[in-house]
């Protein structure tokens, strides 16, 4: 999934108190422009050692790109275990919106038992 997306997002995310926040090896400069081109409202943290991705394992090397970070997401509980994991190295292996969507549901069925989802 496109940055983009997650911005079309991040209203209906916010009304559930649901939180998004994007890692990216880039420096902190090149990802606050980003942020503020997509008009993105969750912050943008930079990884721009590479040291988070290395340790979690996140990485490729090859010889004629080097180190290269592997683009996932993470869908994480409130305690922060992770709840659902996407590898989009491959742009199918990124999540939809719906599959987003499911993933919040499916966590609010766990944490809120009095929430029983959609009816029929």
């Amino acid at each position: 999934m496109q940055l983009r997306h997650y911005v079309e997002l991040q209203e209906e995310l916010a009304i559930n108190h649901c939180k998004l926040a994007v890692v990216s090896v880039d420096s902190p400069e090149v990802n606050d422009a980003l942020r503020t081109g997509l008009r993105a409202s969750f912050p943008f943290l930079s990884d721009q050692e590479r040291k988070v991705v290395k340790l979690l394992d996140m990485t490729e090397t090859s010889k004629s790109r080097g180190v290269t970070a592997m683009p996932y997401t993470f869908a994480l509980m409130p305690d922060l275990t992770i709840h659902n994991l996407y590898c989009g190295y491959w742009y199918l292996g990124r999540p939809t919106l719906d599959e987003v969507r499911m993933d919040l549901r499916a966590m609010l069925k766990i944490v809120r038992p009095d929430f029983q989802g959609p009816v029929g």
